[in-house]
């Protein structure tokens, strides 16, 4: 779970990305297939105008009830979350490049491992509290997995820990715990649990700039017509 932890700034919009592998999602009624609106698209990965409208609303259906949001609030949302969006985007078409998958068998490992850390019938809670079926939940995790597993196949050669650096965050941040009876126990593999902690804090710091050179390697068409509408409609709550 250390691997995942790290990352969830920038994948963590629960159930909220629908991504088509070719060609393009669509849904059917009585008279045939419907494409969906698309707000913005990387080569044949996209994501919809709903997708994106809903994202907004959970956001803001976070904030406080007593808290008055206003058009500037509500504008960051959009922008952070149409930033999100799209670094998604750009990770699933590097995951295409690089042939990355995530196979059956990881999903299911990584399913067991987040539902063992619930008490047990609490994760189904989770789900119906979220509106969010498993299927959808399942699908978004493997994207979110795949996206863990192209950072790290990037990001992770260019890591190098020393001895001197262990020590340092050692010193750091858990000098004190050695006369805490309590917090000895958590650190009994204390070398292992601080080398992934300094290595995921280099690789945040790496995946910026990182992500800044992919992102001028990639086209990103966005629908101005809709984004125009959802700006104009969001302005006028």
């Amino acid at each position: 779970m250390q691997r995942l932890q790290w990352h969830h700034r920038y994948i963590g919009i629960l159930g909220a990305i629908l991504v088509a592998w070719a060609g393009f999602l669509s849904c059917s009624d009585s008279q045939g297939p419907v494409s969906p609106e698309v707000l913005i698209r990387i080569n044949d990965s996209f994501i919809t105008v709903d997708t994106f409208q809903k994202a907004v609303l959970d956001a803001t259906d976070d904030f406080p009830a007593d808290m008055d949001m206003d058009a500037g609030m509500l504008a960051d949302i959009r922008l952070r979350i149409l930033n999100q969006f799209t670094e998604r985007l750009i990770l699933i078409e590097k995951a295409r490049e690089l042939n990355l998958q995530i196979s059956d068998t990881e999903l299911e490992e990584a399913i067991a491992s987040i539902k063992g850390d619930y008490p047990k019938g609490e994760f189904d809670q989770v789900m119906l509290e979220q509106a969010v079926s498993f299927q959808q939940w399942k699908n978004d995790l493997r994207i979110r997995l795949l996206m863990v597993k192209v950072v790290d196949h990037e990001l992770e050669p260019r890591i190098h820990i020393t001895t001197e650096e262990i020590s340092d965050f050692y010193e750091k941040h858990y000098r004190a715990s050695e006369s805490d009876p309590d917090r000895q126990a958590d650190v009994s593999n204390i070398d292992a649990i601080i080398a992934q902690q300094v290595r995921n804090s280099k690789k945040e710091a790496l995946y910026r700039d990182w992500m800044t050179t992919l992102e001028k390697q990639y086209t990103l068409n966005v629908n101005q017509v809709a984004w125009d509408r959802i700006v104009k409609r969001n302005s006028a709550r």
